[in-house]
C-alpha cells in the first residue's frame, strides 16, 4: 500500500501535537541536586503567589533518582519539613510554579497501606 501525503501530514501533525502536549504538561526547571536546607529554607518562597519554580529542580532529582523510594512517612517528613496539604495516603509539597501556564506545581508523595512510599510525581496543582 503506497504512503499517501494526506498519511504523511496525518502522522506530522500528530508528532507535533504529541511534542506540544509533552512541553506544556512537564515540569519546566533542570534537575539540581537535592539540598535539604535549600528544600526548606525555599519553603516559604514556594508559597508566594509568583515565586517561579524554586523547588523544582530538587523535586525533579527526587523523581528522577528515586530519592524517597521505600521510604516511611516519617522519613519522608524529616527530609523535606512539613507539607502544605496531607492525608493518609498523600502528602503534597509546594514547588513554586514550575510548568508553563503559571499555575503552582507541588511534589506529591504517596503511600501503601503499610506506609512506605508508593509513588512520587510532580503535579499541578
Amino acid at each position: 500500500m503506497p504512503i499517501t501525503l494526506t498519511r504523511v501530514i496525518l502522522a506530522a501533525t500528530a508528532v507535533v501535537a504529541l511534542g506540544m502536549f509533552q512541553h506544556f504538561t512537564s515540569i519546566h526547571a533542570e534537575a539540581e541536586p537535592f539540598d535539604r536546607q535549600q528544600w526548606r529554607a525555599r519553603q516559604a518562597e514556594a508559597r508566594q503567589h509568583d515565586p517561579g519554580c524554586v523547588r523544582g529542580g530538587m523535586a525533579l532529582s527526587l523523581v528522577r533518582n528515586g530519592g524517597l523510594d521505600n521510604s516511611s512517612r516519617s522519613a519522608v517528613l524529616t527530609l523535606l519539613g512539613d507539607a502544605e496539604s496531607s492525608g493518609d495516603k498523600q502528602l503534597h509539597f509546594s514547588l513554586g510554579q514550575c510548568h508553563w501556564d503559571w499555575r503552582h506545581s507541588a511534589l506529591v508523595v504517596s503511600f501503601n497501606a503499610l506506609g512506605v512510599v508508593e509513588d512520587v510525581s510532580i503535579e499541578v496543582l
